[in-house]
């Protein structure tokens, strides 16, 4: 009687007598090793109480009954142990491990596939149910990625790709606590970096952008290492509101602007002090920048102070930035005439030639600043905003123009879902570098400042305002009042005619005053008044 080769079942012999006993062993065989399914593997001796039909994997050294039966599968038949030699390749299920296993010729090992290859997987998930919403998810408290090797037939470099259709779509990173999202990161709706942070996830503010054209950074919210959450106290006598509430710490050399106010009549007569919320425990005398005592009088009320902290100290940058001598616009920006007046009055005021209407926007005449006259109450408010009322009647006159925009819609803009457009354009064309400004007041409508690619930096009454933007912020209307717009123009092929490049929403009514355009990179305070012309009215 010869048997399989594989599983060792007894064949049946021709002219056998008694086949069914052949027949019967064989069954018992494949009932045995078929479908192979253990309670428990490398058992060392026979359980005391084996129940009918229980198999076990046998341990590389049994003893007892099962002593020189290295490996072998142990099953309990008919109240008696029937031992079965593997052969390599044999797996079993060990049913108290819930695990695989395979008899690799020497000993049963875990089953360990060897995959090249997982192609176009539904769902994959690691530690957690992957589902329809989230495909691949991982549940865990590591993981790691890294470069391939040269010496391993890579590159040695690492690159994660996350590609989204069309510009118009995410591929960003959202970072949450407990599932509620508190940091975004990616390209969101454009093809502009962004960094936004959120406090519980619903209100989401946007820390950094970046244009991909430029390459130049907006912070929205402010460029500063502090946080905008506390109040501000300050010493006695004087009073000073910073341009935004600080809390620490202060890093050495922090800069920030201030902007003092009189508290009382003599507040800005006295030795100014300046007392941060949870940073200074007392109020600290203000210095110079040469680290010099501040003079008495010094700070005038409503004027933008640079404060820097260093060692200890604040130092104030108490004298103005110093100004372009001389307006480049034939008119002084006053709107009358060309040249220049020499006198500080004047009389008639004159559409001038630098600006062009566009998408048939009207120019005419507002009103005139002088003092001791009838001014319109807007003229008067920007006569407050630019001199103190003691130095009113030493100003130079000028007059305001008022712009009404047309109906046309070319050069748009688009902004919080509102299209704005181009009322005025310039005929004089910059150098290489120069640094343009105006005042301007909505009366009706709204207005945005549009995007221009060589314009490095803007200003809006002396804080930094990101022109790019899809934000709120960006829209002017006529509560807002008075503003000075100021920005260095730096196109690439030195020339440019995009002065004040102001966009407004159809039939609005704005204001312009001043303007000027100097030559070179200057910051010019936002209550500078007219800028005199080479001409000159001095």
């Amino acid at each position: 009687m010869s048997d399989t080769t594989r599983l060792a079942l007894p064949r049946l012999d021709a002219a056998q007598a008694q086949k069914h006993v052949t027949h019967n062993e064989a069954l018992g065989l494949l009932d045995a090793l078929v479908q192979l399914s253990v309670a428990a593997r490398n058992v060392v001796a026979p359980p005391a109480a084996p129940v009918e039909g229980a198999r076990y994997l046998l341990s590389g050294a049994p003893t007892g009954d099962f002593a020189g039966n290295a490996c072998k599968v142990a099953a309990f038949d008919d109240g008696a142990w029937r031992l079965f030699a593997p052969r390599k390749g044999w797996r079993a299920f060990v049913e108290s491990e819930n695990r695989i296993v395979v008899f690799d010729g020497a000993a049963w090992q875990s089953l360990a596939v060897d995959l090249t290859e997982a192609q176009n997987l539904r769902l994959l998930g690691v530690g957690a149910t992957a589902d329809a919403t989230n495909p691949l998810l991982a549940k865990l408290n590591g993981a790691a990625f890294t470069a391939l090797r040269a010496t391993e037939g890579g590159s040695g470099d690492l690159r994660v790709k996350l590609d989204k259709e069309q510009a118009s779509a995410t591929a960003s990173q959202i970072y949450q606590t407990n599932w509620s999202g508190r940091a975004e990161t990616g390209l969101m709706g454009d093809d502009r970096y962004r960094i936004k942070v959120s406090p519980d996830g619903a209100s989401w503010k946007e820390a950094l952008n970046v244009d991909p054209a430029t390459g130049r950074v907006f912070f929205p919210n402010g460029a500063s290492d502090l946080v905008a959450a506390a109040n501000v106290t300050t010493g006695t006598p004087a009073a000073y509101l910073l341009s935004a509430p600080m809390r620490g710490p202060l890093p050495e050399g922090a800069l920030f602007w201030m902007v003092p106010h009189a508290c009382n009549a003599t507040a800005l007569s006295l030795d100014p002090t300046l007392q941060i919320d949870q940073i200074d425990a007392a109020p600290l005398p203000l210095k110079n920048f040469d680290g010099g005592t501040l003079a008495q009088g010094s700070l005038e009320a409503g004027r933008a102070i640079l404060v820097r902290k260093a060692g200890g100290v604040y130092s104030a940058q108490n004298v103005r930035a110093p100004v372009a001598p001389s307006n480049l616009l034939e008119d002084g920006g006053r709107f009358a005439g060309n040249p220049e007046p020499t006198a500080g009055a004047v009389s008639l005021f004159a559409d001038p030639s630098y600006l062009v209407s566009a998408n048939s926007a009207l120019r005419a005449s507002y009103g005139l600043a002088r003092i001791g006259s009838s001014m319109p109450t807007a003229v008067t408010d920007l006569v407050n905003k630019i001199r103190p009322f003691v130095a009113q009647a030493a100003g130079a006159e000028f007059f305001v123009m008022q712009v009404t925009a047309g109906a046309g819609t070319t050069l748009a803009s688009s902004v919080q879902g509102t299209n704005f457009y181009q009322p005025l354009t310039s005929t004089r064309i910059t150098g290489r570098g120069m640094t343009a400004s105006i005042y301007f007041r909505v009366m009706s409508g709204s207005l945005v400042m549009a995007p221009v690619d060589n314009v490095t930096r803007m200003l809006i009454d002396g804080v930094t305002h990101n022109f790019t933007v899809n934000a709120p912020e960006r829209i002017f209307s006529a509560a807002q009042g008075w503003k000075h717009m100021q920005m260095w123009l730096a196109p690439p092929n030195g020339g440019s005619t995009s002065f004040w490049p102001m966009r407004v929403t159809p039939g609005a009514v704005f204001l312009i005053a001043m303007p000027a355009v100097t030559p070179g990179f200057e910051t010019i305070p936002w209550d500078i008044g007219p800028i005199p012309s080479f001409r000159g009215w001095r």
